[in-house]
């Protein structure tokens, strides 16, 4: 089956190697101070105990590939490697006052070729973006050792990510939002994760189970609602629509969006639920 149509919600590959990827930088330390409480558990699944080389895919900015490398025994060697130049580049800079810093490239996860397998393989929300994931998920599987382990973070139901939901309500009060393709690339593409589970198993990927992380994330990390809404219209897919209205309307968006995000202010930030999908196994 081909891919359908991406628009501005639904950003492919090419995408993020582009406006899209520039876009995510300039967000990028508030970011990843919200998704930060995803890595712990992501790394506790890669279980890296005896692992020599690991790679993160789709690694972005390169927080999550420092945690790994942190948290590698002394002496692996940790790559990340995204489509995105203009990341790339910022993780590459990053990474020089690390001690045994992960080596950084850009690299399109489904073309990707090294010469030796790697022995884990990591990536926290990139998966979803695959312009045609069949292929990108074989390559992928081509890149790990027999044995090797993975695990792939994607974004659970959109019923359980009320931090999307609400952004989406928002902006659909406003202008005509239709629903993505759900086989459109997105940030929900496998909210229904049988689907990937699917795409894995076909790949040559075995064993693949899934664990879910659930808890609270704090809106672009310790930011007031005001702030939260613009840090949000600013980043999240679902906010290209607005990208082409005009100033006014995005500001009644974010407005709008503040005023829903004051209900759920709390300890110094705007904090609302999420459930992600840990999806990890072996090949």
């Amino acid at each position: 089956m081909k891919p359908s149509q991406p628009n501005g919600e639904n950003p492919t590959s090419d995408d993020w190697a582009g406006a899209r990827g520039e876009k995510w930088l300039a967000q990028l330390g508030r970011m990843e101070a919200m998704l930060a409480p995803v890595d712990a558990p992501l790394i506790e699944l890669l279980a890296l105990g005896g692992a020599r080389r690991i790679a993160d895919l789709a690694c972005g900015g390169g927080g999550t590939t420092l945690a790994v490398a942190a948290a590698a025994d002394p002496g692996a060697a940790v790559f990340g490697y995204d489509i995105s130049p203009a990341l790339v580049m910022y993780a590459q800079n990053r990474a020089t006052s690390v001690d045994s810093a992960p080596i950084f490239a850009v690299g399109d996860s489904a073309t990707l070729a090294v010469e030796t397998p790697f022995d884990r393989i990591v990536s926290r929300f990139g998966t979803m973006f695959f312009t045609y994931p069949p292929a990108a998920f074989a390559n992928i599987a081509r890149l790990l050792a027999p044995g090797g382990r993975f695990v792939f973070a994607v974004w659970g139901p959109p019923a359980d990510n009320r931090w999307m939901a609400i952004v989406r309500e928002t902006i659909s009060a406003l202008v005509d939002v239709p629903p993505p393709p759900v086989d459109a690339p997105g940030p929900m593409r496998y909210g229904e994760v049988g689907t990937l589970l699917e795409l894995l198993n076909e790949a040559g990927f075995r064993h693949g189970e899934v664990q879910d992380w659930r808890g609270d994330l704090a809106i672009g990390g310790d930011l007031q609602p005001n702030a939260a809404a613009q840090f949000a219209i600013d980043s999240m897919s679902v906010a290209q629509v607005l990208a082409d209205r005009g100033p006014e309307l995005i500001e009644r968006a974010t407005m709008a969006l503040a005023e829903r995000f004051e209900q759920h202010w709390s300890n110094g930030a705007v904090r609302l639920p999420a459930r992600v999908h840990l999806v990890h196994g072996t090949r």
